[in-house]
């Protein structure tokens, strides 16, 4: 079967000891339907994925073997359509997507979206080097197979918030592992080794600064444990909000 779907994750590679360097896919269909695209095979420093976020896809799907998450499937071929929406376009598709991971969880869903309530960081620096093995880690789960290389992140990073507009949250403490954590570490890493330092850049971009965005998190879970990682971020500008005229103003 085919599918268009609308790239809204891309995270971190894992090296898998059966399909090399792999990347996790997931976005939704024409439909609105959420997708767990896999195996997408990646090698750092190639143009091997032909894709970004917000861009439109052509996959050809078929059921997973032994992923039993409603939302997953196995990928076939892909093709990028080349037609990048904006983000104004990415909010009006998502937009109707907004739940809590208390919601979520009464659906037994394993992907979704929520808007959070941000309340605080935490920040764990595993190891200042940038090579690219420590790229790779396993703290999204093993995928694909059990038989799966461990390796930290060098930055550990967890968002502690509330789901908005939902009274039954008492908050939560998860880890992101979206792509661009992992690349502004490197970038940061390349310049600065003090882990006081890097923790200080790190909390500007993701946590200062995102109080000033309409920001989402894509959720997604683990795949043996079931616990809700945030596997993306989506961060546009605020709205513009219209202002009504009154006969006042005319």
């Amino acid at each position: 079967m085919n599918e268009n779907i609308l790239v809204l994750v891309r995270v971190t590679p894992e090296k898998s000891s059966n399909h090399g360097h792999l990347v996790c896919v997931a976005g939704i269909n024409e439909n609105r339907e959420w997708r767990r695209l896999y195996p997408i095979q990646f090698r750092y420093g190639d143009k091997s994925i032909n894709f970004k976020k917000r861009d439109l896809i052509d996959v050809t799907l078929a059921m997973p073997d032994n992923d039993k998450r409603k939302e997953s499937r196995k990928v076939i071929k892909h093709t990028n359509l080349n037609s990048q929406l904006s983000n104004d376009k990415v909010r009006e598709w998502i937009s109707p997507l907004v739940t809590s991971i208390e919601k979520l969880n009464e659906k037994n869903a394993s992907l979704g979206v929520i808007k959070p309530e941000l309340l605080d960081v935490e920040i764990k620096i595993n190891s200042t080097e940038i090579y690219d093995k420590q790229t790779y880690f396993s703290m999204a789960g093993d995928y694909l197979s059990e038989s799966r290389e461990k390796v930290k992140m060098p930055v550990e990073f967890r968002y502690i918030f509330k789901c908005k507009d939902e009274p039954e949250c008492t908050g939560h403490k998860i880890i992101l592992i979206d792509w661009e954590l992992n690349e502004l570490a490197r970038n940061i890493m390349r310049k600065d080794k003090d882990p006081d330092i890097i923790k200080e850049k790190i909390k500007k971009k993701l946590f200062d600064d995102m109080k000033t965005r309409d920001l989402y998190f894509f959720m997604g879970t683990h795949f043996r444990f079931g616990t809700w990682i945030i596997i993306g971020i989506f961060y546009p500008p605020q709205p513009e909000k219209t202002v009504q005229k009154t006969l006042f103003d005319i």
